[in-house]
């Protein structure tokens, strides 16, 4: 399953989306503020992060589900 974060840098949304990841999930979301440690962190756990949140980002994504913070 695809999932897809929108606003994914935040703590909330980040912790999330790194649970999902390490539960076997293809993580991947945006976030217009993209910065370190949790940037670092979701990458380093192979979750894509798109600058911005452009509609093209989700769509590209295939996200099975999308969760909105």
């Amino acid at each position: 399953m695809k999932i897809y974060f929108i606003g994914i840098c935040g703590t909330a949304m980040g912790n999330g989306a790194l649970l999902l990841r390490e539960m076997g999930y293809e993580v991947s979301g945006s976030d217009e503020n993209v910065y370190p440690p949790m940037s670092d962190l979701l990458e380093g756990s192979g979750v894509t992060i798109y600058k911005g949140y452009d509609p093209a980002h989700v769509k590209s994504a295939k996200a099975d589900l999308v969760v909105i913070g």
